[in-house]
Order: structure tokens, then sequence, then C-alpha cells
């Protein structure tokens, strides 16, 4: 506690004054002593009693009257006592949100220029000598300088060169990242402002119980900071938001044509009548569209394009819509394949035609090549290998691997496949007669760990002339390697006529986890079964790729199925070049650049060399501060380009905030303070440096003294009247006459 008017609080003195009145009038009585004295002695002590005590509450009430007076006169402010008075040196963490709906504007004016500003004044305004933090809380947080500064000029200048485009705010990564800074700073007096547009997708009720826990935590520092939340800018409506990109294949081939679909939605309130929609390729424009959005409607744009080079190439849509232009646009890196090379691992190889294990496999993937009547090229490239030649290097050197009835491989051979998919390659896996069940299931399947999806079972059907045969089940296919098969004109699956198989052994109970059937046989088997592994993919069959058990290589869906599952499995770029923002850009080189240096340049045009570091069998290229979204291209040793692109989530893209009510819920609920304006902030602030008055209570309670000593002045005074009558105590015999 402190006092503003401390010299006042000597008036507190004057609580002496009715003591020393009480003193000087307190009377002094002559005993005389008489014969019926001992008949009053009982009854004068009671009444002797009652008095002292009465006469004692009234003087402690008009000893409290005085000093509450000179505490209200000297203006007490209370104060927590880890706080400092006055002009105190503090640490101070802003949580600046740098989500791209802080560059919605109004008036030309950004939310987020508003709230640079306000955090700049914050900072300005700290006493001498105090420390400070701002975190950028854009996708989990991340610190605007390497670590908490004493010079707040510094900060404040670096704090004019950052712009809103950062993904989306996610509070209680940032409060958790506050709280870790504070671990940093050193004085005791602690602040944390977080600013923000209090957007309603950064505020849902999912994340409310974190954001609880993420404070409690705050709270339990050893010193504490007070929180403050500062709603800064305004609600803006209207936003256009081009929220995702589509494409009509799975891989692009030199001189393919590929539809690209931009998904459009307006989220605002205002309708567009003929929006213009643009559609560049490496940089160009290349075709515009018109379209017509009502308000908060969602609506598709459709162009084609077809590439004249292998390599990596960039498709940008972009929306001639409104200010916020962290959304107007998308970016996408799309690699062009001269070939896609396939390993063709042949378990049973033969010198007769089409009686090898991959026969009818290789002329299915590059029909062209192998008929060598028609002067078109094959998107596939195939290459051949038996099951003792393969290493490490034939495996990583290709797109997809087919395992066709492959009794065992080798621990060399094992590890270099599994690594291999689990850097996203690709696995199409066959069975066939020499294959070993057990070791499969122990080496390949380890208990749906490994490689294969489901375990091998017992072999169902029989390849006698007589024996009955099954199909392929007809059905509406949703994945993307059997869609094509809902056009009957692509073929009709349920055309196969299959003698015997592999029982595929399905999990006794459902999990998240667990291989997705493709395709099931009519005996209620699974055809076609895909896991995920690491980065890659698995695709395990039932039957053979050859004829021996089915007439599968003489039917019309044939060559379709390979090719998709093959282009499927090789559709899994890997490392991604489409990235989410902050998630590690990671690119893949020739293994003879180990050592080297590769050039990155930022969307920001600013460039980053790095370390090309030898990993297994390939060089690798990591960078991981991809917070700010846009195209990095990344410059091998060797002058070839790759383009990665950061796209940041469209969820920022819903403007819409908190209501005033919402947010004065989420205050309560949290026990933090809010504020609207710089000059509430600083309002708030003073009270929580110097203190809050609190001499209205103190008036308030004097009142109530003095009341309180009127009234039971009279009382006292009108019982002590009803005890009496002509100077005998009630109930005391009376005699006319007598003199005492």
């Amino acid at each position: 506690m402190s006092f503003l008017n401390i010299a006042l609080l000597g008036g507190v003195l004057a609580l002496a004054i009715p003591i020393i009145i009480h003193l000087f009038h307190k009377s002094r009585f002559q005993i005389v002593k008489w014969g019926a004295m001992h008949l009053l002695e009982a009854v004068l002590r009671t009444n002797q009693r009652r008095i002292k005590i009465e006469q004692l509450i009234l003087l402690i009430i008009r000893a409290a009257i005085p000093a509450l007076l000179a505490l209200c006169m000297a203006r007490p402010v209370w104060k927590g006592m880890h706080k400092l008075v006055g002009e105190s040196r503090t640490s101070t963490v802003i949580l600046l949100d740098n989500s791209y709906s802080m560059a919605a504007s109004r008036a030309g004016t950004s939310n987020f220029a508003l709230a640079k500003d306000e955090a700049a004044r914050l900072l300005n305004e700290l006493p001498r000598g105090s420390d400070a933090q701002v975190v950028l809380m854009g996708e989990g947080g991340a610190p605007l300088l390497d670590e908490p500064t004493y010079d707040l000029a510094r900060l404040t200048q670096a704090l004019k060169s950052i712009e809103a485009s950062y993904g989306t705010a996610t509070v209680p990564a940032g409060l958790d990242f506050a709280t870790n800074v504070f671990g940093q700073m050193h004085e005791s007096s602690r602040n944390l402002v977080v600013m923000t547009d209090f957007q309603r997708i950064s505020f849902e009720a999912t994340e409310d119980s974190e954001v609880g826990q993420m404070l409690d935590r705050l709270r339990k520092l050893p010193l504490p900071p007070e929180v403050t939340f500062f709603d800064v800018g305004s609600e803006v409506k209207d936003n256009v938001a081009i929220e995702s990109l589509d494409y009509s294949r799975l891989m692009v081939g030199i001189g393919q044509k590929i539809q690209v679909r931009a998904n459009l939605r307006n989220f605002g309130d205002a309708p567009y009548q003929d929006l213009r929609v643009y559609f560049k390729a490496d940089g160009k424009e290349r075709s515009m569209a018109q379209i017509r959005l009502g308000p908060h409607e969602k609506g598709q744009v459709l162009f084609t394009h077809a590439f004249e080079s292998a390599g990596s190439h960039i498709v940008e849509v972009v929306a001639d819509a409104d200010p916020l232009k962290a959304d107007n646009s998308y970016l996408a890196s799309i690699p062009v394949r001269d070939k896609i090379p396939v390993l063709l691992v042949n378990g049973d190889p033969s010198a007769e035609p089409l009686k090898g294990e991959t026969d009818f496999a290789e002329i299915a993937l590059q029909p062209y090549s192998a008929t060598g009547r028609v002067a078109l090229a094959d998107l596939i490239s195939t290459k051949v290998a038996r099951t003792e030649n393969i290493d490490a290097a034939g495996i990583n050197a290709s797109a997809v691997v087919v395992l066709a009835n492959v009794r065992q491989l080798d621990g060399g051979q094992l590890h270099a496949l599994e690594e291999y998919v689990r850097n996203g390659g690709g696995l199409l896996i066959f069975p066939g007669n020499r294959v070993d069940a057990a070791w499969a299931n122990a080496n390949l399947f380890k208990d749906g760990k490994g490689l294969l999806p489901l375990a091998m079972g017992a072999l169902g059907g029989d390849l006698k002339e007589a024996a009955p045969a099954i199909g392929i089940v007809s059905q509406r296919f949703d994945h993307p390697a059997l869609d094509l098969f809902n056009d009957p004109r692509n073929g009709t699956v349920s055309d196969a006529s299959i003698k015997m198989w592999y029982r595929l052994k399905e999990p006794a109970a459902a999990s998240a986890n667990a291989p997705a059937i493709v395709a099931r046989l009519t005996s209620g088997d699974p055809f076609l079964v895909e896991k995920q592994f690491g980065d890659g993919r698995v695709i395990q069959c039932a039957v053979p790729c050859d004829a021996d058990w089915s007439n599968l290589p003489m039917r019309p869906f044939y060559l379709p199925m390979m090719q998709r599952l093959a282009i499927y499995l090789a559709s899994t770029v890997f490392p991604p070049r489409n990235l989410e923002v902050s998630k590690p850009l990671v690119a893949f080189l020739p293994v003879g650049d180990a050592g080297k240096k590769a050039s990155l340049m930022l969307p920001d045009g600013t460039t980053r060399e790095l370390p090309v570091v030898k990993k297994n069998e390939r060089g690798v290229v990591e960078y991981g501060r991809t917070q700010q979204p846009g195209l990095y291209t990344l410059t091998a040793p060797s002058g070839t380009a790759t383009h990665f692109v950061v796209n940041t989530s469209r969820r920022e893209s819903d403007l819409q905030e908190l209501t005033d009510n919402e947010i004065a819920d989420f205050a309560k609920s949290h026990r933090v303070s809010v504020v609207h304006s710089g000059a509430e902030y600083k309002q708030l602030d003073r009270s929580r440096r110097f203190g809050s008055e609190f001499w209205r209570p103190l008036l308030g309670l004097l009142l109530v003294l003095i009341f309180a000593e009127i009234f039971l002045q009279q009382r006292f005074a009108r019982v002590r009247r009803t005890k009496t009558d002509d100077g005998f105590p009630q109930g005391m015999p009376r005699r006319h006459g007598a003199r005492l």
C-alpha cells in the first residue's frame, strides 16, 4: 500500500483527541460509605460494567472517525507486494498476431499496420531500463529478435519491416512460446500483451481449454505476468479467396494437357458480378476467365495448359478481388516428367515370350515402346531386374518399384526398400507361385509394422479347368487409381476371371491406421489393399500380374489399371514441393553433390546458401524457416532449379470476429484484461503500476461510523434513562422522603 498525499497521513494522529477528551472528563467520585450500601453494591457493579463497555465502543468509533478521515485525504493506493512503486522497470512480451487476416484493411489502413503502431507506442512508453520481446503469433510463434533485449529502439525498428501474411494465428501456441520467453527475462514486474483482431477462427471453442491451460501455466511462473488482450483494428467482412487448386492428372508429362480447377469462395455480403480470374504458368499470364460470385457463394474456374519441357514448373491462379492479397492468389509447384522410371523386379524370369513374371506388366506400362509401331512416347519407362540384381542405387533411381512373384529379399535389399518407401517411394507387390508366404509375413508384414499392408493367408481357388472362377466386384470407385473405371468406356473390372488367389488377412478390429481396401473379389477377399508407410505408399494385390492364375492381362482394363497404379504411386512427389507454412523444405539431390552448396531464393528475393548433406545414398538439402508464404527456388550445384511453394491455410479467409459480448465472456472466463485502444491500455497499465485508489470505500466506512456513533450514543442514553428513576436503580424499593 502507498499514499498519493502521504503528508496528510499525519492526520491519523487526530484519533488521540477523543481519547484525551475522554480522560479529561472522566468523573472522579468521592466514596462515602453509608449503612444500606451493601444493598446496592451488586446492582451498581453490573451497571458500571455495562457503562464501561458502552463508553469503550463509543470511544473506539470516535477515534476511528478522524483516523479514517485522514486516510481518505491521504488517498491510499493498494498495490500487490510483488509490485515495485512508481515507474518500475518491466519485462514485457508482445504477442503480435501476424496472420494474413490482419492485412485486411479499411480506408486504406490495415489492422496489422494499426497493431504495429500500437506495439511501437507501447514499447516507447516502457520505463527506462525495461527489457522486451515481440513474438509473432502466426503458425505457432516466432521471436522478432533472437532474444529479449533492453535496446527497445532496435526492437521498434525491427517491428517496422514485418508484414502480415504468415498463416493462421494459433493463440495457445503463442502463449506457450511467451511462457518460455519470460524465462529469458530479468525484471520482476512483467506484462504480456496479446495484440489480435479477435478473429473467430483463432478463438474457436475447441481451443478454449488449451488457452486456459496456457494461461494457467503463465500464472504459475515464479513471477507471473499481467495478461492483457489488445483488440486492434476493426472487422472487415468483404473477402474473396481462392481456396484450392485441383488437377485432372495425377502425373504430368511433356505436351500432355492438364486441367487446373480453381475453387473460389466469397466470404462477404457483397456480390461480385464479373470477377476476373487469371491463370499464369511459369510467371506468364496464359488465360483469363470471369465468374459471378454471390454473397457467401462458392464457384469454380477451369483452365487448360500443356508444358513443353520437363522439370519443375509453377502455376498460379489470381483473382482480381479485394485488398486482402494473401488469399487472392494460389501457387502450385508442378513437376513435369519426361519419364516415370519404374523398376520391375522379376521373381520368375523366362526366356520364352510372355512367360516371364513381368512380361505383361512391362507391355502394359509402356505399350508404345513395346510394339514399336506407333510414333508416340510412353510416359512410363520400365527397367526389368532379377531379384538378386537389385540394390539401393537401382531402387532409389526409380519412382515406383514393382515386386512380382519375388520369393525373398536379403537383409540389405529389404532395408534399402524400406528406406526408399519411407522417404516417399511407391511400391506395388504382386504374389505368385514362388512367393514364400511365411518369409513375407515375418519380414514384410511384421505384425502390421512392415511394408506389406496385410498378412498373406492360405491360397484360395484351384487351377483345375473344372474349378469355378471368381471376379472383381464392380462398384463405384473413389480411389484415384481406379476411379477411371466408373466410366465403362475405360473398361469393366467385372470381366476378370480369377482361378487362384491369396486370401489376405484383414484385421479383426478396424482402426484409424488400418490399410485401405481399394477393391474386393467376389469371394469377399481383398483384391487391392493400400498402406501408408512413412511418406510413401504400398499397394498389395491378391493375384499375380501375369496370366498364370487369372485372365487379367487379356482384359481391356488391365493396361489402364497398371498404368494408373504406377502413376498413382509415383504421384507422391517426395519430398513434397507444395508446403504449408512452417513445414520444412527438403530436397533430394545426387549423392555426388554432398559437401557442396545449394542456393535458395526466398519469396522476398533474398538468398540463402545451404549445405548438401549426405544421407544414405543421396544428397539432402533442408531449410526450416518457411513462415513466409510464396515461392522458394532451390538451385542445385548442377544449376538445376526446383520450385517449392508455401501456401497459407485458407481458414483465415473468413474474417468474422468475435462479438463484444463474446470477447467480454472470454476475458471473464480466463481472468484476463481486454482493452480496445492505446489510451485504455495506458490507463490500465497505470492502475497496475501505481495501484488502485480505494479512498471511496474508506469514505463510505467513515459515514457508516458517524451514523453508528450517533445511533449508539442515543440508544445507550435511552437505556440508561429506563434503568434509573430519580437516581434509584430500577427495581430498588423507594421510601418517600428518604435522602441519600
